[in-house]
């Protein structure tokens, strides 16, 4: 089933005039942009409702609601029909829809500075992605508005090239001591910040596509728990501290279902069914089918099904007091590339106990109790062996153990 995802934003956000509201359309991989052929002051639009404000506009948002349901019916019948939509076929059947037609940007847009499109970008997409996301992108602006004042330049499109990747990651890993996954994770948001501008006409350098302008990522060793020591946490006596036990109980969900944060903290009652959690993921928004084991079903039990919730900050807090509780305690290198030098931090084990450890160890101990990867995968949501076995955290010395346990090696 396609369903489309519809964003209608303003041309220029900085303008002291009417500016053109143009919509973005996604679906299957898809994205389509069209002018609605409709104009507005920027400090008379919602930017979270997409809508224009006041009474007097009231015809204009009829016509934005009549573009959004026009676009869902015509997606409607391509389900109905078994139709794979192209960007083509939707650009047509929305012109035979409507009485105003739409048609594909194709005006030269005002030329503006890279960081003052990445300024609007965000602007624009509050509406449509997660805070986390526009936190991460905030942070990527803030370091090239750093790096252009520290080289006293201006950063341009056209000079996206190989020479400012160079130097750009040289800024972030020796000048400022960012980590090698953490450069990599600026320069995949640059290139995102690319592709949307290239899409909107705003670029036309290419550079950014070179198998040479790439995220150089490694692998930083990061912890799962045993089910020894996931049990030691479940039978610890804690303090009589309320948030602090929420904390262990729903992490010791996460170990034994692999759910997100963003997942396990939403779990209603509705979404149990025949001792089995029913859930459509907030982050992927994949469906799930997930069993619920005895330790999980006391859990439920414990809190008559109706889960508390948590901050994430505090549950991070509260669960590495919990490991240090539960005796958690074995010293763990962790190697990782800063500021171009590989550098060794010892950590207490329960130093590194975090919410996503909990996802962490489930797939980690299914995998060593020899459940198949695909049905692992079917809980985790991983649509690639690739991605799941990042998940995967044994040691050589638990590799050897479990090739033991083969035929090959008895």
């Amino acid at each position: 089933m396609y369903i489309p995802k519809t964003n209608f934003y303003l041309k220029n956000i900085n303008s002291q005039e009417p500016t053109l509201i143009s919509l973005q359309v996604k679906f299957n991989g898809h994205r389509v942009f069209m002018s609605t052929g409709e104009k507005v002051l920027p400090k008379q639009w919602d930017y979270v409702k997409q809508r224009a404000i006041g009474k007097e506009h009231g015809d204009l948002n009829y016509w934005l609601n009549k573009i959004d349901s026009e676009l869902a019916s015509i997606f409607r019948n391509l389900n109905i029909e078994n139709i794979i939509p192209s960007a083509e076929l939707v650009i047509e059947l929305l012109k035979e829809k409507l009485d105003n037609t739409p048609q594909v940007v194709k005006e030269a847009p005002v030329k503006i500075t890279f960081v003052k499109f990445i300024e609007q970008f965000i602007e624009q997409s509050k509406s449509v992605r997660k805070e986390e996301t526009l936190k991460g992108y905030r942070t990527t602006l803030n370091h090239l508005r750093d790096y252009a004042k520290h080289y006293s330049c201006k950063i341009e499109f056209e000079n996206i090239d190989m020479d400012f990747y160079h130097q750009f990651t040289k800024y972030l890993s020796v000048d400022i001591g960012n980590s090698k996954n953490t450069v990599s994770k600026h320069i995949k948001t640059i290139k995102t910040f690319m592709n949307e501008a290239t899409e909107r006409g705003y670029n036309t350098n290419m550079i950014f596509k070179s198998r040479s302008f790439k995220k150089v990522t490694e692998t930083v060793d990061k912890i799962y728990l045993s089910q020894d020591e996931i049990q030691y946490i479940y039978e610890l006596v804690l303090p009589n501290v309320r948030v602090m036990n929420i904390a262990r109980d729903l992490f010791v969900i996460s170990c034994y279902t692999g759910l997100r944060f963003s997942d396990f903290i939403h779990i209603k009652p509705e979404d149990i069914k025949d001792n089995v959690f029913h859930i459509r993921t907030k982050k992927t928004d994949q469906y799930v089918v997930i069993p619920i084991n005895k330790i999980v079903k006391q859990i439920l039990e414990k809190y008559q099904y109706n889960l508390p919730t948590i901050c994430n900050v505090k549950m991070n807090h509260y669960l590495k007091e919990i490991g240090k509780l539960a005796g958690i305690d074995t010293p763990v290198v962790i190697t990782k590339t800063i500021g171009g030098r590989r550098v060794q931090t010892t950590f207490k084990k329960y130093e590194l106990i975090s919410a996503h450890c909990g996802r962490r160890s489930f797939a980690t101990n299914a995998y060593k109790s020899n459940i198949p990867a695909i049905s692992i995968m079917k809980i985790t949501g991983h649509t690639s062996e690739k991605a799941f076995l990042g998940y995967i955290r044994i040691s050589q010395e638990e590799n050897a153990e479990l090739l033991m346990q083969h035929d090959f090696f008895i």
